[in-house]
Order: structure tokens, then sequence, then C-alpha cells
């Protein structure tokens, strides 16, 4: 069953009905935050817009000290083909609702404002809580909530506490929530010499053989193994390139392309000085990089309730069991409210279909996010 204006919605799917017929593809908006900015304001939220770069970033916030803040991004990847519905539309079939961005991350906002509504109603105050929105997550994630994390971090208005809506769970809504994130950053070693015909050359002054050779020591480092709760680091070369090719001649140049992934016991400087000191003295090279993400890892006040206290509560209040605490999976935007000393937990829908073809997610799922969400609420 495709669902449609036309059709009467449940009060709790409205909000995501409206939000996944918006095309917001990166780093375009698409209306996604005007509409929110509106029921926002309807809750007694006051609006700032930071827009930079092209970015739309919105900040809302309750009257009071700041205290709690949902982080999202409206931002989605885009659809791509092999859609059996429109991905531009919200369409339940089989128990699971359909749409591009539903579980990353869509869903995830329109639960937490389904879960203030319901917890206003109810006669909470919320004092302080915010909800913080960009356009800017998918892509290079330089002008959203980075900028947002500085803003208020000079301001003296950020959060202690900062929920991020990402998809962090594996089943259920709420069965994994993340407290870190490793760091990621990708390569480009560019090794350069003569080219030679195959007939007239030694092999080892064959440029290529030489990538392969530096290729096989760069996997073969060994890198800190992390700890018991944060996974160690790790490196895989992800391309080789030469130019054009001719079977009997040898390249002139040849790049090694690489990803980390990297602990909070490294950084990307550290990265750097070990693969430079890999490469030949005799070789001429350039070393760039690209979409450096630092890691994060977050550790909570002793005092009780504190922030992964009360989160775990409202897990288990919807799920009927504890989550588990991970720090796997890609970066997020979380990364930038822990540099600024915030608190971070992320806790979202399953992820299983995220930017694939036909993203999906049980409807049952998204409603016992709401309810988690509105129990963390209630706790304030």
């Amino acid at each position: 069953m495709s669902l449609s204006p036309a059709l009467a919605l449940a009060p709790e799917l409205i909000h995501l009905d409206n939000l996944l017929s918006l095309a917001s593809i990166t780093p375009d908006d698409a209306g996604c935050q005007r509409y929110l900015a509106a029921q926002l304001s309807r809750l007694g939220f006051a609006i700032q817009w930071l827009p930079c770069q092209g970015v739309s970033n919105l900040i809302a916030r309750r009257p009071g000290q700041p205290s709690l803040a949902f982080s999202g991004h409206t931002d989605v990847v885009p659809a791509g083909q092999h859609w059996q519905v429109n991905p531009f539309a919200l369409t339940e079939m089989g128990g699971q609702l359909y749409g591009r961005g539903i579980a990353d991350m869509k869903g995830g906002i329109a639960a937490f404002l389904v879960a203030l509504e319901r917890t206003l109603d109810a006669g909470a105050e919320l004092p302080g809580v915010m909800v913080l929105l960009t356009s800017d997550e998918e892509g290079e994630a330089e002008f959203g909530s980075r900028v947002i994390a500085e803003h208020l971090a000079g301001q003296g208005q950020l959060p202690p506490w900062i929920l991020v809506g990402e998809p962090t769970a594996r089943h259920h809504s709420g069965d994994t929530l993340r407290v870190g994130r490793r760091g990621a950053i990708s390569g480009t070693l560019t090794l350069s010499g003569k080219a030679g015909h195959v007939a007239y050359l030694p092999s080892g002054a064959n440029l290529l053989h030489r990538a392969l050779a530096l290729g096989e020591r760069m996997a073969a480092l060994e890198w800190d193994q992390g700890a018991a709760d944060f996974p160690g680091t790790s490196l895989h070369i992800t391309g080789l390139e030469h130019g054009d090719w001719l079977d009997n001649v040898t390249p002139s140049t040849v790049s090694i392309k690489f990803n980390l992934r990297y602990s909070h016991r490294t950084n990307s400087d550290a990265i750097d000085q070990c693969i430079r000191a890999l490469v030949p003295a005799d070789l001429s090279y350039q070393l760039g990089w690209s979409r450096p993400c630092e890691p994060y890892f977050s550790q909570f006040a002793d005092q009780q309730p504190n922030f992964l206290t009360r989160v775990e509560k409202a897990v288990f209040a919807g799920l009927g069991q504890f989550p588990v605490l991970s720090t796997a999976g890609g970066t997020s935007d979380g990364r930038f409210f822990r540099a600024q000393g915030a608190e971070v937990i992320e806790l979202g829908l399953p992820n299983a279909s995220i930017h694939q073809a036909n993203e999906r997610v049980e409807k049952s799922e998204f409603l016992r996010l709401i309810e988690i969400y509105q129990a963390l609420l209630a706790s304030l």
C-alpha cells in the first residue's frame, strides 16, 4: 500500500511522510528544515538559522539552560535505481516502511519530533532541550554539524548531552548504542619515475613492480590494536592507477589509493609519518590526504543518573532489554560535538538497508524508537 496525502495517515506517520516526500539530496535540504522549523516553533522552540556555504543548518531550542540536544541530518544519498516503490514517498508494504532516508535518518528525526509532541502534551517543560539539524552529513560534512558545534561552544551554549539519531541498531531500535567511532582518512601515494620498454628494463626498475611491493608493505603494517571497547586501526588499499596502458611499456607514474580506519590511540599526523617512512629514499613521490574524520570516544560523568544511564533505561522501557555499547561502524557527526566537550550517544533505527535501493524499516521499529525517545525526554 502506498501512502499519499489523499489517504488518512496515522498521526505518528505524518511527519515522516512529509519529510520523505522531499528529495533532499546532499547538500540540498529541499525544504525539510523549513517544515521542521514550523513544527518546532509551534512547540515553543526558538529558531536560529546558521547557513554556511550553501548548507542549511538549524538550531532550535526550548527556553532554559542547554541540557540535551538531538542532532540529525536532513540530507540523503541519491536514490539510485532498482526501487520497487517511489523512493521519495512513504510506502507501507508488508509491515515495512519504505523511502530514501527513512533509516538514515529522516525516520530518527520524525520519531524524535513525535516524542517531543507527546512529552510536551503530557505537561513536561523540557527546559533547554535543543534540535540541531544540518543538510551536510552525507557529503564532505565541512559546513554542517561542525559549524553548529563550534558556534554553540563559542557562545557557551553547547548542551552537555548530544543524542545523535543515526541508525545504530542491528535488529531492533535501541539494541545498540554508539558511544564512539573510529576515525577515517583516505590517502593517495603517487610514485614518479621513468617509463621503459619491457624488453630492455630491469625488473627492479619497473615502477609498477615497486608500487606493488610498497603496497604489500603498507598492507602488512602493524597498527594499534585498540581496546576492549574500541576497534584498532586498519589500512586497506582501495585502488592502483597507472594511466594509459600499453602491454610492453611500464608506466612513469603509479598511484596507490588507500583508506585507514583508526582508533583514538593514534591520529592523522602519526599516520602520515608512518606511510612516508615506508617509501624508499630513491623514489620520488607525493602523498595526499582527503576526507579526514577524527575519532571520538565518549566518557560519561560518574554522578548518577548520568547520560548513559538515562539512555539505557529509556531503551529498556521501549525494548525490554539493555543495549549493547559499540564503537564500530563508519564516521558520524557525533565527532564534532565530542570535540567540543559534549557527551555523545548515537541511537536510532536498524541500519540494514541504509544507502541501498528500497531502504526500509519495520513499522514496529519506528514506533518503538518513538517510545524510547519519549522515555528519555520524560526522564529529563
